[in-house]
């Protein structure tokens, strides 16, 4: 609504306007509404002191009534000869002369004689006849008598001593309040407030008024001497207590209409005048707004054209500021010409190397499925990274180059592009022969000449056969990358994709991406499988093995999910679910197996995470399992990580009382300088050397001189995947101590493995009896 310049001009320049009005009226209002809120305190001030006045008039009048009577010797007589029923008839009398509403006497020690009302509580009396007589003479005020408000006098009556007190006193009732309204001109309330009670004696308010006054009292503080209320919403009123208690209250109402008039008057001429006011900031701000806006919407129309490539004159414009900038737009239009020939060329082609980019493949490969079937080529660098390691960037860009010189289409390639840092992308022509494209790979392949340097690249290829009608570049290229990998993963020059492929790569994204789902739903499961010590024909150890069985793939191999744990990043969540499962269930193993040791296989980042101790350590104490039964266990491949990392962990873990071992001895990258400084308890040597070791003397002198070697180290040694009785005793003969295998049992469930426990060393004669068929079943025991 206001995304136009004449709308945000017209709206400022009336923005300003009604805040300066806004201020303005604010300050005047506010200085009249102060000045009238002054008027009627002040007339509230007189008002409560004509009332006071008229109270003390009041009460000198009955204050005189009252010591006429005291003087009168008849009432002294009758006082002092206790004659009953000529003090109540001098009183009714006496107070029926001057209207008196009540008439009262009292001994000289307060007892109450006499009474021309009945009173039930005179502990409020007793409390005014108390004061008067501590002030040694007449005593006037308003008491609360049996619910209703009086003015008291009282007076001695002496003969001449003190022999009586007594006193007349008129209601505060709507009558007073009335005669004090003629007088004020205000409407006048009596009010009784206490903690405990709330209530109006009598009011001139009107009904309705009178009843929104009931209902606020409990808002007027009780212990306030004065106080301005405004009860009711459309009344100002001022309070003041007519008892030392401060529980009788009277109330002068001054209404609002009266101070407020003038008020609202000129707040109406205020409004007036600012809407006047506004009526001409629109209309000045409209024709100030046109004169500014309309040379615009002219270069808004010559910029419009500008877009859309017509060649116009600028407009002509007397604004100084507004012609400046359509000289700017004619020269712009200059310049966007020249630099969109240059923007076309370059947004489909890499900086580099000037072959065709992501851009220039997504926008040409579509036209070139329509027209046939052919052959892509990605190409790739191996360990490019290495080169710019050795040389430097400076370097490996200019290899780029040179490389990208031999890829730059000919009669051979129709279309090339760099698809990332390392990998390009070559479309072969329709009719190019084997031989020819064995000599263009060749080719592309020759040695590199840098700064007198012969440098030899290797190169990969992924192939694919695309054919005519495809649609899907993003299919193609990935079915292209994954012919990459291939060749990769199996060390060749050129790997061509085979159907089939793609579905296993999405059977890889699946395993990565419910990996994390299926180590809490109860698809991933540990089996544990036994290792027995052959010297002492004891079993108290095992390998936690984990297992995972998908719901639509079914089972899968630990070998393949792991390695695709380990590229996604994901090893570090199954290392700590198998290590947190298994101390839980040593947990409960505790009692019955009390020597039980479970070990578990980390991976090459666990070995690198250095708070990896810690949480092992919290993971114990949570669960109450002892540090010794629990073990570890590493590949070399892991440890020749980062050698110097992964032994100061080890000792860590070490020097915390957690048993290491070294797993697959033999298969990895085998290096005796470090298994010298490994802080390990065990060697397991690989089942490739121990399955056959009664066939294969080769194998046999491997395994010697392997137990050999640890023993000289101190570290137990452990044979892994025996299968038959023969190579028991040819595993013991070398010097093994531990042995694990499908001889002795298969990986089993926790509960299956408990069983197997309790049973082993009853029938473990089955195993070590030299004259038992060596093909004895695994599951002899279970």
């Amino acid at each position: 609504m206001f995304s136009s310049l004449r709308s945000q001009l017209t709206l400022l320049l009336v923005a300003l306007l009604v805040l300066l009005s806004l201020v303005t009226g604010y300050a005047t209002l506010n200085t009249m509404r102060e000045d009238s809120e002054q008027q009627a305190r002040q007339i509230l001030k007189v008002a409560t002191n004509v009332f006071m006045q008229t109270l003390e008039v009041r009460s000198d009048q009955l204050t005189d009534s009252v010591r006429l009577l005291s003087t009168d010797f008849g009432f002294r007589q009758a006082v002092a000869t206790a004659e009953q029923d000529t003090i109540k008839s001098v009183l009714e009398n006496h107070g029926a002369r001057i209207n008196a509403n009540i008439a009262l006497l009292f001994a000289p020690d307060g007892t109450m004689l006499a009474s021309s009302i009945a009173i039930s509580d005179t502990s409020t009396l007793q409390q005014h006849f108390r004061q008067a007589r501590s002030q040694q003479g007449a005593s006037a005020g308003i008491v609360n008598i049996e619910e209703h408000a009086y003015q008291i006098a009282l007076v001695p009556v002496r003969a001449p001593q003190v022999i009586a007190w007594v006193g007349m006193g008129f209601k505060v009732d709507e009558e007073l309040a009335r005669k004090i309204q003629t007088i004020t001109g205000l409407d006048v309330s009596f009010s009784q407030l206490t903690l405990a009670q709330q209530r109006v004696f009598s009011s001139t308010l009107t009904q309705e008024n009178l009843r929104n006054f009931v209902a606020d009292l409990t808002a007027v503080s009780l212990k306030e001497q004065q106080i301005q209320v405004e009860l009711p919403t459309n009344y100002i009123s001022q309070a003041f207590a007519l008892d030392q208690q401060q529980q009788l209250w009277a109330f002068l109402h001054l209404p609002s209409e009266r101070w407020l008039t003038n008020y609202q008057q000129l707040r109406s001429q205020l409004l007036q005048i600012f809407g006047l006011g506004l009526a001409l900031a629109l209309v000045t701000a409209f024709i100030y707004t046109r004169g500014v806006t309309q040379p615009l919407y002219k270069l808004i129309d010559y910029a419009a054209a500008i877009g859309n490539g017509a060649m116009l004159t600028a407009p002509k414009i007397k604004l100084t500021e507004i012609a400046l900038l359509a000289n700017t737009l004619t020269k712009m239009r200059t310049a966007i010409l020249l630099r969109e020939n240059q923007l076309k060329e370059q947004a489909e082609h890499d900086g580099l190397t000037n072959l065709g980019n992501r851009l220039a493949v997504d926008k040409h490969l579509p036209t070139i499925f329509a027209a046939g079937s052919g052959q892509l080529l990605q190409l790739n660098i191996a360990k490019f990274k290495y080169i710019n390691d050795s040389f430097g960037f400076t370097n490996g860009d200019l290899l780029l180059q040179q490389l990208a010189l031999r890829l730059i289409p000919n009669e051979h390639i129709k279309l090339s592009a760099r698809l990332s840092a390392d990998e390009f992308l070559l479309v072969l022509a329709e009719n190019i022969t084997e031989q020819e494209r064995s000599v263009l790979l060749q080719h592309i392949g020759q040695p590199f000449n840098l700064g007198g340097s012969v440098i030899s690249l290797s190169l990969v290829y992924g192939s694919y056969f695309y054919q005519q009608g495809e649609q899907d570049v993003n299919k193609v290229l990935r079915r292209l990358d994954i012919a990459l990998n291939t060749a990769k993963k199996q060390n060749l020059s050129i790997a061509v994709y085979q159907s089939g492929q793609d579905e296993s790569h999405q059977r890889e994204l699946t395993i990565i991406r419910d990996l994390p789902i299926a180590l809490h739903s109860g698809q991933m499961f540990i089996a544990y499988q036994p290792k027995v010590d052959i010297v002492t024909q004891r079993s108290v150890s095992a390998e936690a093995l984990i297992r995972w069985q998908h719901p639509q793939l079914g089972f899968i191999s630990p070998i393949e999910f792991i390695l695709l744990a380990e590229r996604s990043g994901n090893i570090s969540l199954i290392s700590n679910w198998m290590l947190e499962a298994v101390i839980s269930q040593l947990a409960s193993w505790l009692p019955f197996h009390p020597e039980l040791s479970v070990a578990v296989n980390l991976s090459a980042d666990d070995l690198l995470d250095e708070t990896l101790s810690s949480r092992i350590q919290i993971w114990l104490n949570h669960y109450k399992v002892p540090v010794s039964a629990l073990s570890l266990e590493v590949t070399e491949s892991a440890v020749m990580q980062d050698t110097g990392k992964v032994i100061n962990n080890l000792q860590q873990l070490k020097n915390a009382g957690i048993k290491l071992a070294i797993d697959d001895f033999g298969t990895g990258q085998s290096s005796l300088a470090y298994l010298k400084s490994l802080p390990v308890h065990e060697l397991k040597i690989d089942r490739a050397f121990i399955k056959d070791i009664e066939h294969n003397q080769q194998d046999e002198l491997i395994v010697q001189a392997t137990a050999k070697l640890a023993a000289g180290l101190g570290l137990t040694v452990t044979a892994e995947g025996l299968e038959n009785q023969a190579g028991l005793s040819r595993v013991l003969a070398a010097g093994c101590q531990q042995v694990q295998g499908y001889y002795f049992s298969k990986p089993l469930a926790a509960d299956a493995f408990s069983q197997w426990l309790g049973a082993f060393s009853s029938q473990k004669a089955h195993f070590f009896n030299a004259a038992t068929d060596p093909a004895i079943p695994a599951d002899a025991v279970q």
